[in-house]
């Protein structure tokens, strides 16, 4: 039976009545799932009190759940056992609940009848589904350590021995390029990162391609993969060059530490310069008042 965490929630809310309903993000074809239901009174004297779940994609045993009497502000909870039909294609479907009670006001003299009925989507996969999120620099120094970082999603069941590698078919890599995962449950998600570098001996600069490169395997261990991939532009340091390649953002003012020392020092004389001019004017000035 295949019972994952809940993830989704949908809530129906009545003058006399909550519901709540909470069950996977993804269920599986042929495989049970719990949808597990909360009920609550809001009024006095709510009875026989009824919820059913149903879709033509969804097998059950039981799909209706009955309580003779809830007491205002209490609350029962119950779990339907739901299996998707074996043949059903991937992709969202659509369920249905009904609730049906009586409630009896204080100028009635019987119960009166109320129903309402709200849908509700499911997500079936067969497979496990792995996508990619990448951020990298897209200018580094050859020789020098730079970061690949990244988060791993898995939007179907769930993936086990999951590998992911950096690779570059243009620059030479080393470093940190590899991650292992034992497993990534459905809806959840890994931050992963490499340390690399460029080889030392680059002798041209060059715009290199970095494919990311994850395999795994389903509970039937049938493999999977997935790619994604960065840009990056490789280059030597310059001699007299200083800081990091990309820059920072300040703000919406993009400043880039790449600096050069002789535009340091040169920048610096220019400044001397124009004190030693301030200081004389401020001299000629005071010996013409004098």
């Amino acid at each position: 039976m295949f019972v994952p965490a809940y993830a989704l929630q949908t809530n129906m809310i009545d003058p006399n009545l909550q519901i709540t309903l909470e069950y996977p993000d993804i269920v599986r074809q042929g495989d049970k799932f719990v949808l597990s239901s909360i009920i609550k009174a809001t009024a006095d004297q709510v009875s026989n009190i009824t919820l059913s779940i149903s879709s033509p994609e969804l097998y059950s045993t039981n799909n209706t759940f009955s309580l003779t009497k809830l007491a205002k502000d209490s609350t029962f909870g119950n779990n339907f056992e739901l299996e998707p039909k074996s043949d059903m294609p991937d992709g969202q479907f659509v369920a249905n609940v009904q609730v049906t009670y009586f409630v009896k006001g204080l100028f009635d003299s019987n119960s009166v009848k109320n129903t309402f009925v709200q849908a509700f989507h499911l997500n079936a996969q067969s497979s496990p589904i792995l996508s990619f999120d990448i951020q990298a620099p897209s200018n580094v120094f050859s020789g020098e350590p730079f970061s690949i970082k990244g988060t791993i999603k898995n939007q179907g069941t769930k993936a086990q021995d999951v590998q992911i590698i950096a690779s570059s078919q243009d620059i030479s890599l080393e470093g940190k390029k590899s991650f292992l995962l034992s497993s990534l449950d459905s809806g959840k998600s890994s931050d992963f990162e490499f340390i690399v570098n460029t080889s030392k001996d680059l002798d041209i600069p060059v715009h290199a391609v970095i494919y990311v490169n994850g395999t795994y395997i389903d509970d039937l261990n049938k493999s999977h993969s997935i790619q994604d991939s960065v840009n990056v532009f490789a280059r030597h340091r310059g001699m007299l060059e200083m800081g990091d390649a990309n820059g920072i953002w300040l703000g919406t003012f993009f400043i880039a530490p790449v600096v050069g020392v002789g535009t340091i020092v040169s920048s610096a004389i220019g400044f001397f310069i124009f004190l030693w001019h301030f200081k004389n004017r401020k001299k000629q000035r005071k010996g013409k008042k004098s």
